[in-house]
């Protein structure tokens, strides 16, 4: 683990130029939203289908996914420079995220509708750190809204999943504490079978076990090569917050259970790092602009994902 450890913190340490790298992404992605907003559309080929239209917004994607990686990074910069969650920018990233899954939500529903299939794989492994988010910030009905796509997705593929199981235990934790708790996982031999089983456990040796094995996992995949296929950790902007958990720490702590003093090697004091009080999701001016060029071409979130 020494090794590996090594190599993380080194990768660790260009965290903190994250935003600079994303910089060039967030520019143009400003491009992109503007023309958006000037004309109603994006740029490039459109699409046609007679059995149901395809609405102008499902073309979306990296308009809103890019906006959500330099939110992200500048959060993750911050944790690695100063030990604390960057809360401000967590939340922007949150309420980009929002309708980024949203739109995916809908599309998915739609596909079916269309062609009469299952769209599987589309939508990102990284998704589920923004159903993270949603429970580290105190955003329930925003929890409840990315819920409902890994409800109806998760066991009908929907997800593009690599060889990591974090990301089920995500979806599958926030079902367990929080929704149906009707999902089961995917894979075989699921990793953390144990934790879902006992995440309202008195135990506190028992959950400090738990918090070791989700961090030293998560260490180990962001310290692999590509050729391991932990891809939602090849991407800076997820490797180095400990979301799942944060997460765990997070719901027990909403349900009143005494949590340890939690410290790890990779990431720190990971106890220390909780929200005590919920941050609200913040729109910044692009998004506000967006989001009315949206409502004014009938998009409406709610009436859609009911």
């Amino acid at each position: 683990m020494d090794k590996i450890l090594e190599k993380f913190l080194r990768k660790r340490k260009h965290a903190i130029k994250g935003p600079e790298k994303y910089k060039n992404i967030f520019e143009d992605n400003i491009v992109r939203i503007t023309y958006y907003i000037e004309h109603g559309k994006t740029q490039g080929e459109e699409f046609f289908n007679e059995r149901l239209p395809f609405a102008p917004w499902e073309k979306l994607n990296i308009e809103l996914s890019g906006q959500c990686k330099i939110y992200e990074n500048i959060a993750q910069a911050s944790l690695v420079k100063n030990s604390v969650l960057g809360a401000e920018h967590l939340s922007y990233y949150l309420n980009y995220g929002y309708y980024e899954l949203a739109i995916a939500h809908i599309k998915q529903k739609r596909c079916f509708i269309r062609f009469g299939v299952e769209n599987e794989g589309v939508i990102s492994p990284g998704s589920v750190f923004q159903l993270a988010t949603a429970v580290l910030l105190h955003q329930h009905d925003y929890a409840g809204h990315f819920y409902k796509l890994f409800q109806a997705g998760y066991m009908k593929h929907w997800v593009n999943r690599s060889k990591s199981h974090i990301g089920d235990f995500i979806i599958l934790l926030f079902d367990k504490v929080k929704g149906s708790n009707t999902l089961k996982p995917i894979v075989d031999d699921f990793a953390y079978q144990a934790i879902l089983d006992n995440w309202d456990s008195t135990d506190l040796t028992k959950v400090t076990a738990y918090l070791n094995q989700l961090c030293d996992d998560q260490v180990a995949q962001v310290a692999s090569p590509p050729s391991k296929m932990f891809f939602e950790f090849d991407n800076m902007n997820w490797q180095f917050t400990p979301y799942a958990a944060l997460m765990l720490l997070t719901l027990r702590a909403q349900h009143d259970l005494e949590n340890p003093d939690f410290e790890h090697p990779g990431f720190g004091n990971v106890t220390s790092l909780l929200l005590t009080q919920p941050v609200a999701p913040q729109k910044d001016e692009v998004l506000e602009q967006l989001v009315a060029k949206l409502h004014e071409q009938g998009f409406d979130e709610k009436m859609l994902l009911a």
